[in-house]
């Protein structure tokens, strides 16, 4: 754990409490791999000015990272090994290229639209799936594509005995490399329900048209892309 953090000038608040919200902060940076200040403003119900000065302070603790990838874009946040530890987050530090920026940030964003749908529920990321289900030595959220690999979600549900598969759809997949991932979620009998929020187009047509071909339709529902 780092030592700067009872050290980092936040006004009069309590060292505990202070080291909750931060916990608090570097936990959703770190379950999500990357996000905007956005994401943590709606995400903790914060300001924007308290939001940026609590993560120049997780900063400055090192416990978080600003950078960015694309000129023109937002600056993005991401958890350090340390900020991973210090929030009790069994995962590695993400990795973030400019191909997969995009994708993350929509994840995040859906994320946040389901635990409004879903109040009382547990929204896990995929970086979570993978560490719940190598512990339990079983398919959580998954599809079962070969009896060795498993199709991973982007996100995942759980809402008491129900668990809701979350995939975000924002570029096209050929029907040879679709086609067996919606066969596989027919069959993955451990998941209640699979979300597709899909890009418009052509990527949202070919999703249609492989659950169409499967007959998947009323376990298989389709929405639009969030936004980032």
């Amino acid at each position: 754990m780092e030592t700067t953090i009872g050290a980092i000038p936040v006004g009069s608040q309590p060292h505990a409490q202070r080291q909750s919200r931060d916990q608090e902060l570097v936990g959703f940076v770190g379950r999500h791999g990357v996000v905007t200040i956005e994401h943590v403003m709606e995400a903790l119900g914060l300001g924007r000015a308290t939001a940026y000065r609590r993560a120049a302070a997780c900063i400055e603790a090192r416990l978080l990272e600003r950078f960015e990838l694309l000129h023109f874009e937002p600056s993005l946040l991401r958890a350090t090994r340390a900020g991973l530890r210090y929030a009790g987050l069994g995962l590695p530090t993400a990795v973030v290229s400019p191909a997969s920026v995009d994708h993350r940030l929509r994840c995040a964003s859906t994320a946040q639209l389901l635990a409004a749908e879903f109040e009382s529920a547990t929204i896990l990321t995929e970086r979570e799936i993978l560490v719940a289900e190598r512990a339990e030595r079983r398919p959580i959220a998954s599809a079962r594509l070969t009896a060795r690999r498993l199709h991973r979600p982007d996100l995942a549900v759980l809402d008491g005995d129900s668990t809701v598969a979350i995939e975000v759809e924002l570029s096209p997949k050929g029907p040879g490399r679709l086609g067996p991932i919606i066969r596989a979620w027919q069959g993955a009998n451990w998941v209640s329900e699979v979300r597709y929020y899909c890009a418009s187009g052509t990527t949202r047509r070919g999703v249609e048209r492989a659950v169409e071909k499967a007959d998947a339709s009323e376990r298989i529902q389709i929405f639009d892309a969030v936004p980032p």
